[in-house]
């Protein structure tokens, strides 16, 4: 607990100094450091956590940044204390051939460093192994052994170039190169005309040295190899502005109350660190606590916040969330709590229905709750039977519309038919003298003006005029006499 809480102290004395390029650099090589000494440890469950740890979140953090030396040390030491006997094994075949390694690199050099030097280059070689985490996947990606890897080892070439002709130099060394060995086009990599989103610019490409073995050669100037060094503070300080190296990586790094390190995406807010936290945490939150401070659920975070999440078993996800959340994990447990919801709203509200039809003595069958549903307007069952749990729709709605007539055109012959659109104008007197009444046609019996008529009162359609000897009239004074109205035509038909 103690290591972890000498990452954690510097972390909040460089926050107060609004610094996030010491923040991360810190916490870095505060990482570093803990591996380093991590073979004190005599809990080997530690161990392994710390290097599971380092390898998914320190690692790719240092990456991002373009810290490439702290990068490869973190993982080839997360390797150790996570597969010690591969590490061990890869470490001593190399250490058995380093002998040999260094005299082939310098058997290659030779001639690239006469032909650079006879173009007037001023320039620096450098042969380096592998770490042995990149051998390690290559083993794994190629199945085969460690003597069987092609490319062991790079070939750096460094030069001392102007600003203006970086990129024509690299590409005039490249051409050399190619001259005097053979490449690969399949493994050229031109970081020089797009450079990498931390900032990192070289131009790799492999060739076929002596004793026709692949070697992987990386062309970059002096500024270049400060950047894939450094990292992008150095990116920066060439480009003489100041800069967060938290907007160059994509992504935000915040603690737990624990100091437990998280990483989530740029933009995320307190219900994404809730849902990294667990998926039952994140569909509880209510909040959070920052900087001492309460705050909701919608807050952005920022690099170096200890954030502690608020819970209440009240709380619930809901639509509105998905807008409130950037990160891939909270956007799907958010949409599967709402089909679970959802779900359980819709057999609720379907229990109601049954409960109350069954009471009132109501056979209906499937189709029947389908065509309910359409005449309702619901583009799905389901959305009605929400509505009936949330107390939105009446289920006496829904037996009145079950038990509603519906309205089906009967073909009559009428020897003064009238269309239906110059009936526009005609008005209608409904009970005692009560005119221009909002009303509709029925489509069962067509009623024409002169017509015997009265009005039903719809559930759904409002006011329907039907003809006296409609042929739904019978039914409808059988079931529904209390939602009849006396009716007649205001203007006679001449």
């Amino acid at each position: 607990m103690c290591k972890f809480f000498r990452i954690f102290v510097p972390f909040f004395r460089i926050r107060r100094m609004e610094d996030s390029n010491k923040v991360l650099f810190s916490i870095l090589n505060e990482r570093l450091e803990l591996l380093r000494q991590l073979d004190k440890e005599e809990d080997s469950d530690k161990k392994r956590h710390i290097a599971r740890e380092t390898q998914n979140l320190h690692a790719p953090m240092a990456h991002r940044l373009g810290l490439y030396q702290i990068k490869t040390e973190m993982e080839d030491l997360a390797l150790k204390f996570l597969d010690y006997d591969t590490y061990k094994y890869i470490a001593h075949a190399l250490n058995a051939k380093k002998a040999e390694r260094e005299a082939y690199i310098a058997s290659f050099i030779a001639p690239l460093e006469k032909k650079l030097t006879e173009e007037g280059f001023k320039f620096t070689i450098k042969g380096r192994p592998k770490s042995i985490h990149s051998i390690y996947h290559k083993m794994q990606a190629q199945h085969c052994d460690v003597d069987k890897i092609y490319d062991l080892f790079a070939i750096r070439i460094i030069l001392d170039s102007a600003p203006e002709k970086e990129k024509s130099d690299c590409w005039q060394v490249y051409s050399l190169i190619t001259d005097i060995f053979p490449p690969n086009p399949k493994r050229l990599r031109d970081w020089l005309s797009v450079p990498k989103e931390n900032g990192y610019e070289s131009l790799h490409t492999t060739v076929l040295g002596p004793q026709n073995r692949w070697v992987e050669v990386q062309i970059r100037t002096r500024r270049m190899d400060e950047i894939a060094e450094q990292g992008v503070a150095a990116h920066w300080s060439y480009k003489g502005v100041k800069g967060s190296i938290v907007q160059s990586s994509g992504d935000v790094f915040v603690f737990t109350p624990t100091g437990d390190l998280r990483r989530l995406p740029a933009g995320a807010t307190v219900l994404d660190f809730a849902y990294s936290i667990h998926s039952e945490v994140g569909a509880h939150c209510v909040g959070g606590i920052i900087r001492n401070q309460n705050v909701s659920i919608r807050q952005k975070l920022e690099n170096g916040d200890q954030v502690s999440v608020m819970t209440s078993p009240n709380q619930h996800p809901n639509a509105d969330w998905l807008n409130v959340v950037v990160s891939t994990k909270a956007k799907n447990k958010i949409r599967q709590a709402l089909k679970e919801i959802e779900y359980k709203q819709a057999s609720e509200g379907k229990e109601i229905i049954d409960r109350k039809f069954k009471n009132w003595k109501i056979n209906y069958t499937e189709g029947d709750i389908t065509k309910m549903a359409i005449r309702l307007g619901y583009k799905a069952v389901s959305d009605m039977y929400q509505s009936v749990a949330m107390g939105k729709e009446d289920v006496q709605r829904l037996r009145d519309v079950l038990q509603e007539p519906e309205e089906a055109p009967v073909q009559r012959e009428h020897t003064e038919y009238v269309d239906r659109s110059e009936l526009k104008g005609l008005a209608i007197e409904v009970d005692m003298n009560v005119k221009n009444v909002d009303y509709n046609l029925s489509k069962c019996c067509n009623p024409q003006p002169g017509d015997p008529i009265f009005a039903f009162v719809s559930v759904l359609k409002g006011i329907r005029i039907h003809r006296i000897d409609c042929p739904n009239a019978a039914n409808i004074r059988e079931r529904y006499p209390y939602r009849m109205i006396p009716a007649k035509w205001a203007k006679k038909h001449e």
